[in-house]
């Protein structure tokens, strides 16, 4: 039996809140009962999975990075801090299943198994992803030996940016953006990678570099994917219900990634998959009083099912999103 530990965070002060519980080993240990400061929710899963979610939210934001980030070495963060937060990764993953798939995976296998461990497809990929879309185009460009003076300026910047101040000759070019990725993604965040090392074999001794870029794939959330996880809470609907429901599927379907994982984190606490369903409730609310209401630890969804057009249901969903949606209110 593990020893149940009850803890209370503020949602403005989530990284250094956090950070505190998890700078202490036998947090490894314990069973986390999550409390948000002001706000009324009984943790059954649900309120850990949205503490992991908006702890990750507000860290990333603070990485280097496009699509996939690396932590950045920070004068406030010792190596206390640096382990502690390699302790949220691995029981927010291995309690929950909470995975935060925009670090970098190449940075994540390099925590795990060592650099060494990480091969030049991984890197180069991780790399790209780690650009903006601008220098993704250059460098592919550098790498198919297509590049022409706007495009060798726009790669002598970014060299540059990350200490080259010279173009390679056009057969090293591809050897150049590979130390290049080594650099950024491994080199410079080498202390945070040596930190997470001491802390990741500890929860995890069976994750392997298949298994990392296969929890990787699994857990992104994709439109289709979630779509698939909306099931009814019974099995025969009315007529409204039924409409309702597709305007549910039809409403997942044409999100942009960073509104589905919105939606997914409303819906489940987390933005990566966590849960096989959504199961979704009708209610009858009409008038101010309209509004879909999350029950994250079971996942379910109350929709009212009251909406008269396509429009009017994704106008008001979309307020939903836009809105601060994450509070916990529902005893």
């Amino acid at each position: 039996m593990k020893e149940i530990q009850s803890v209370k965070v503020r949602r403005v002060n989530i990284v250094k809140d956090v950070l505190e519980i998890f700078s202490k080993p036998e947090v490894l240990k314990q069973v986390l009962r999550v409390e948000f400061t002001n706000e009324n929710a009984i943790d059954d899963d649900g309120v850990s999975r949205e503490l992991y979610t908006a702890f990750w939210k507000d860290v990333l934001a603070q990485c280097e990075g496009e699509d996939e980030r690396v932590p950045r070495l920070r004068p406030d963060y010792s190596e206390r801090e640096w382990q502690a937060v390699g302790r949220v990764w691995v029981k927010g993953y291995v309690d929950h299943g909470v995975m935060p798939i925009r670090l970098s995976p190449a940075f994540i296998l390099a925590c795990i198994d060592g650099v060494d461990s990480v091969v030049e497809e991984l890197l180069m990929s991780s790399f790209f992803k780690y650009l903006s879309a601008s220098e993704q185009s250059v460098v592919e460009k550098a790498i198919q030996g297509n590049l022409d003076e706007n495009n060798a300026e726009d790669l002598l910047d970014l060299f540059s940016r990350m200490g080259s101040y010279c173009l390679p000759p056009k057969e090293n070019i591809r050897s150049a953006i590979l130390t290049m990725a080594h650099k950024v993604l491994l080199q410079e965040p080498k202390f945070i990678i040596d930190c997470f090392r001491t802390i990741m074999p500890t929860g995890i001794l069976n994750l392997t570099r298949q298994c990392i870029l296969e929890a990787y794939e699994s857990k992104k959330a994709t439109n289709k994917k979630v779509s698939q996880m909306i099931k009814p809470a019974k099995d025969c609907l009315n007529q409204q219900e039924q409409l309702t429901l597709n305007h549910l599927q039809r409403y997942v379907k044409n999100l942009d990634q960073r509104k589905l994982e919105t939606f997914s984190r409303f819906c489940t606490g987390s933005t990566v998959m966590c849960k096989d369903k959504i199961e979704v409730m009708f209610n009858v609310s009409c008038g101010l009083g309209r509004r879909p209401v999350a029950h994250t630890c079971g996942a379910v969804l109350d929709l009212p099912c009251t909406y008269s057009s396509y429009p009017e249901f994704r106008a008001e969903f979309d307020n939903v999103l836009n809105g601060d949606c994450f509070a916990m209110d529902i005893l």
